[in-house]
């Protein structure tokens, strides 16, 4: 019962760590669109999945980055490290780096709703 209630507390203080995230979330994928302006130049920054769903507690805050300049993996780890170094790697961002052609062949299918930041 001891490892449960340690596992609770730990879940418990994470969701209130995560809530300046989720109160905020403009704010910090401003903050990451300039993240990642400065390693790429310009990009377009979408938010979408749960956080723009007010019927449902959203689990993370999804980021949508687009540029013709994100070609390899090694080049979106880069990135994605950029970026969770600046906003703190416990944050709830899930990041989506995609060049242009990514988006038309896959993300746009499945994305019903998307704000540009």
């Amino acid at each position: 019962m001891n490892g449960k209630f340690n596992e609770l507390n730990f879940l418990i203080e994470r969701r209130h760590t995560q809530e300046k995230y989720f109160k905020n979330y403009k704010f910090y994928t401003w903050k990451i669109k300039k993240i990642v302006q400065r390693f790429l130049g310009e990009v377009k920054v979408f938010v979408f999945g749960s956080i723009l769903r007010k019927d449902e507690v959203p689990r993370d805050i999804d980021i949508l980055i687009i540029s013709p300049k994100l070609k390899t993996p090694n080049q979106k780890s880069k990135i994605r490290v950029k970026i969770f170094e600046k906003i703190g790697f416990g944050s709830p961002f899930e990041i989506h780096l995609i060049t242009p052609e990514e988006y038309q062949s896959w993300y746009q299918n499945f994305i019903k709703e998307k704000v540009e930041i």
